[in-house]
């Protein structure tokens, strides 16, 4: 099993680096679920998360989302490849701009994920990670500032603006909330009016 560069950065950090991490990611997520309420009734709720640099980010996935969701949550982990995280429970090797595995989900969150994908294919992950939700689920996604700022360098730049575009003009209820390093980009499915039947 040979890991790319990046993941063998992630699996030489000590535990007090990737908990630091962890701590980070609770307080974006604490950022989101003031603004944003989950209205699915799901006595489980299901959660995808689209990519994870390291395993032991998986176990915080589930305490985190349990502690704002306050129901148990079941946590599948999408990943275009895997070796790094062998081991852990619920993993699917995923190329996420192609539609999810096993939906729907109550929660799909990417945490500095669109980076990683060329820029013809983010809106494709984006619109993936909405289109796997319940009615009433959220999509979370985490950017850092240098994700989508104009001078970013040191991944794929991604155009955030336009995204935000594109959800306005199909009627996709978004909410742009401002985090520590950049914003969290959450998109709410709509809960059908009572009456109405749904034509999919």
């Amino acid at each position: 099993m040979t890991l790319s560069s990046y993941h063998q950065n992630y699996s030489n950090y000590p535990e007090e680096e990737i908990q630091k991490r962890v701590n980070e990611k609770e307080a974006e997520l604490k950022n989101v679920f003031e603004k944003v309420s989950l209205r699915t009734n799901s006595e489980i709720v299901r959660l995808a998360v689209m990519g994870s640099g390291d395993k032991r980010f998986i176990k915080y996935h589930k305490e985190i989302f349990e502690k704002f969701v306050n129901v148990t949550v079941e946590v599948i982990t999408l990943d275009i490849t895997v070796d790094h995280l062998i081991g852990e429970e619920n993993i699917i090797k995923h190329d996420c701009t192609l539609s999810l595995p096993l939906a729907p989900y109550d929660i799909t969150y990417a945490h500095v994920l669109l980076k990683f994908i060329e820029i013809d294919k983010q809106w494709d992950v984006i619109i993936n990670s909405y289109n796997a939700l319940k009615d009433g689920g959220i999509a979370i996604h985490v950017l850092d500032k240098e994700d989508y700022s104009m001078n970013s360098n040191s991944y794929i730049s991604v155009p955030i603006e336009e995204y935000i575009k594109r959800l306005q003009s199909g009627g996709i209820v978004y909410f742009k909330i401002p985090v520590k390093y950049g914003i969290t980009l959450v998109l709410l499915k709509k809960v059908p009016r009572a009456g109405l039947i749904s034509k999919s």
